[in-house]
């Protein structure tokens, strides 16, 4: 079960179906609830629950609320609390059902596990096991400003750490950010096990990028000043790219075209059925070719300006 962010776009959903059904590509999903997406699955929630970014929570569903003695085994032996998604009524009465159910520890602050329910409409319930202390990313940490180097262009963790989920690369493969900028994608690359690769133009945004791998990453394969028509590497295992803004700004938008369709070639790199993510102006088309679009999800950013996750799936021969 998931209980998915709040946002108003669909990228807590798209996160959640790609990273089980990279894990499990015969996994079935349901939308029970709003907010809530169910996968009948046999990918491990712990492999998923330590790198979703647009989560709230992830955890097994307890069938028809019944907690069952491996799951009261489980709360028992340390420490677990109650926390209740959704109608804000029911939250008295579900924690109390449960806490006389299981006994045991309770700790508000940091328990080993969590009951998390979901109250919906109609008095409808939904109940998973769930460990948030798994869930926490450190996203504040690893915020623009907080980087060693700095710059306007950047984005947010949880953002970046969607868009690497978004490409399905997996620990221990390689992944591409083709215009990496000051790294974003490539930092949180790096702490989902995979290994990062980095190409860009400017050699101040390089040496940026580079300082901030140092401060916040696990080894990377390497950041690479030079043309992105000109790979460093063969093969990789997923693709995703923010074509910057100030590029992206251009009067007759040619340039912001031809930056989107170099990225998009980038997708030789991968081998078939796996996929390219590009983050461009809504205004701006993703073409395809030996590339077929997945889904595309916009991102309001301001007045004027909303962007496009384009997800992109690599066909032809490889």
């Amino acid at each position: 079960m998931f209980v998915l962010s709040g946002e108003a776009t669909g990228i807590p959903e798209a996160e959640a179906r790609s990273l089980v059904q990279d894990l499990d590509p015969d996994a079935s999903f349901e939308r029970p609830e709003s907010g809530i997406l169910v996968a009948q699955t046999t990918a491990d929630p712990a492999k998923i629950e330590a790198r979703v970014a647009f989560s709230r929570r992830v955890g097994r569903l307890v069938p028809d609320c019944e907690l069952d003695g491996r799951d009261l085994s489980l709360l028992r032996r340390g420490t677990y609390r109650v926390r209740v998604f959704g109608d804000g009524s029911e939250e008295r009465a579900i924690i109390t059902t449960v806490a006389e159910k299981v006994g045991g520890r309770v700790s508000l602050g940091d328990p080993d596990v969590e009951v998390s329910a979901y109250a919906g409409e109609g008095g409808a319930r939904l109940l998973a096991i769930t460990s948030p202390r798994s869930m926490r990313q450190g996203w504040a940490t690893r915020r623009p400003r907080s980087r060693a180097f700095f710059h306007p262009s950047a984005i947010f963790p949880k953002l970046s750490r969607a868009l690497v989920n978004l490409s399905g690369v997996q620990p221990g493969e390689a992944f591409l950010d083709p215009f990496c900028g000051t790294g974003s994608l490539l930092i949180e690359a790096s702490l989902v096990e995979a290994e990062p690769v980095g190409i860009d133009l400017s050699r101040k945004m390089v040496r940026g990028s580079r300082r901030n791998m140092i401060k916040y990453a696990r080894p990377w394969l390497g950041i690479v000043r030079g043309d992105t028509r000109k790979l460093p590497v063969r093969e990789v295992g997923g693709i995703a790219t923010d074509i910057p803004y100030g590029r992206a700004s251009s009067a007759a938008g040619s340039e912001s075209v031809e930056v989107i369709r170099t990225a998009v070639e980038a997708g030789r790199a991968l081998p078939r059925g796996r996929k390219l993510v590009v983050m461009h102006p809504k205004s701006l088309d993703v073409e395809e070719g030996e590339m077929r679009k997945v889904e595309e999800l916009d991102i309001y950013v301001h007045r004027t300006l909303t962007r496009t996750i384009t997800v992109m799936r690599r066909e032809g021969p490889r």
